[in-house]
């Protein structure tokens, strides 16, 4: 299945690339880089040598597509470990 807008909460994280817009912790707005670990509440952005770990909550994330596209995605929609989050969309 291909990565869109609609779907991409269905999808892996981990390998793309994602910029932080918007957050309620200034201290990370603009971290950007390559995600290499995700947890329910929190992803894990490698910058150069330094992973940040940055709250899914109230923080915006546009994410690079391996296909080129770019995804603005709330993190509120992103909360929860990855395989719950399919369950819990698949109900709506």
């Amino acid at each position: 299945m291909r990565r869109t807008a609609r779907n991409l909460a269905y999808h892996e994280l981990i390998g793309l690339r994602a910029k932080v817009q918007s957050s309620l912790d200034p201290s990370v707005a603009g971290v950007e880089g390559t995600i290499v670990y995700e947890t329910m509440n929190t992803l894990w952005i490698r910058s150069g040598e330094r992973v940040k770990k940055i709250l899914k909550r109230g923080t915006t994330f546009l994410i690079t597509l391996p296909e080129g596209g770019k995804i603005m995605v709330l993190g509120d929609r992103l909360i929860g470990r990855p395989e719950d989050r399919v369950k819990r969309l698949g109900r709506r």
